[in-house]
């Protein structure tokens, strides 16, 4: 179980707990039915893939280089961690469009 811990904890960095918070909130703000959440964890999951390598090209990174790294974000960290990203927005895209019908109405 330790084993599974650490792996979890070393596959997410500051960087990947940021854009899963901007997605989420973006996700969250443009649902109007929670139907609609497994098609708005699937967009955030893809905006969350592809950020990185705009970040990466915006600074200067060649291209093939930055899609490698894009690619190696995912596959270097195993598919536990894959799976716990995906759950991840599926709580937070869930917590905050409960937030938003609870206090957006006011």
């Amino acid at each position: 179980m330790d084993a599974i811990m650490d792996r979890l904890a070393g596959g997410f960095t500051g960087t990947d707990w940021w854009l899963i918070l901007i997605w989420s909130l973006f996700g969250a703000l443009i649902m109007r039915r929670v139907s609609q959440l497994p098609v708005v964890v699937g967009l955030a999951f893809v905006a969350d893939t592809i950020t990185p390598f705009f970040l990466n090209v915006a600074t200067g990174v060649p291209s093939d280089f930055a899609f490698d790294l894009m690619l190696e974000r995912l596959d270097g960290r195993g598919g536990l961690v894959l799976l716990a990203r995906i759950f991840v927005y599926f709580l937070f895209i869930g917590m905050a469009f409960a937030a938003r019908g609870r206090f957006g109405r006011r």
